[in-house]
């Protein structure tokens, strides 16, 4: 079992360089007219050339089975609004901003894990929740003059991707870290095909290699958290702190390229938010020595 742990975080470490790198994208495109759908549509080849190659090896059937379609294609649904939750807060947040309140996912996936997976919690990772939840406050600001509606977007958005990640994990078994995937890119390529007919846009070359780049990043960080998830079984939560990385990425990404940065209140949120994953590694560890 600690291999697997060991691989599942190795996993979630560079799916966060990946996911944090088409953020930072999709950050430049979102101010340059290009919609979600445009960016599903001229990114499609790079998911498209996943079910292409299983295909030529004989392996496609295989990967498609499920002992139940309902649960992929349920999460694949729940997935589906994430491109247009993406484009429309980084439309009007900062990148730190928008990573920092992703890594709110932990304190969901935590409760998830406690309610749905049956993992048992301990005191670092109730300390944790509460560090976190804190950090999250501080970022989003409630009543404070740099409040923004879309942090609760994105908080929404967290919603929807930790529940996307708990099902994978909860039915593992149901298919494969691939036919997930698939499944999983479905419903949000074929909508995004149907509005690209109705609103189609010619980009530049320099565009479409842009959205070409974040959509192979996107694609691997994807496939690569859906394997993490699914590799770590019963220590779900156990992994999630990894995803804290994501913040110090995001805001390298946004001082040094986009010259976005933290106020005072969101970098103590931020702080907080970072010292809540590191107070779960204990916990991890006593959830794992438990089990």
């Amino acid at each position: 079992m600690s291999k697997n742990i060991l691989i599942a975080s190795l996993s979630i470490i560079f799916s966060s360089i990946f996911f944090v790198i088409n953020d930072a994208i999709i950050n430049y495109l979102s101010v340059n007219q290009i919609q979600f759908y445009h960016f599903v549509f001229y990114g499609s080849p790079a998911y498209i050339a996943v079910p292409l190659f299983l295909y030529i090896k004989g392996e496609l059937k295989n990967n498609l089975k499920c002992t139940n379609y309902s649960i992929p294609l349920i999460r694949g649904l729940i997935f589906a609004p994430m491109p247009f939750i993406t484009f429309i807060v980084l439309e009007n947040i900062s990148l730190p901003e928008f990573t920092t309140l992703n890594m709110s996912a932990p304190l969901i996936g935590a409760i998830y894990g406690f309610i749905f997976l049956k993992e048992k919690l301990n005191s670092f990772i109730y300390l944790s929740l509460l560090t976190g939840f804190l950090g999250v406050i501080f970022v989003i600001q409630p009543g404070f003059d740099n409040f923004n509606i879309y942090f609760l977007v994105a908080l929404f958005g967290v919603f929807l991707i930790t529940t996307t990640t708990t099902i994978v994990n909860k039915f593992n078994s149901v298919t494969t870290t691939l036919g997930y995937f698939l499944y999983g890119g479905l419903i949000i390529h074929i909508i995004s095909f149907l509005l690209f007919i109705l609103d189609p846009i010619k980009v530049s070359y320099n565009i479409f290699l842009l959205i070409t780049i974040a959509s192979i990043f996107i694609n691997v960080a994807l496939l690569l958290a859906t394997f993490a998830f699914k590799k770590a079984q019963k220590h779900y939560s156990a992994i999630f702190c990894l995803v804290y990385l994501q913040i110090l990425w995001s805001s390298l990404i946004g001082f040094y390229i986009f010259n976005e940065y933290l106020n005072n209140y969101a970098i103590i949120g931020a702080c907080l938010i970072i010292v809540s994953g590191v107070i779960s590694i204990p916990g991890q560890f006593k959830q794992i020595n438990d089990s």
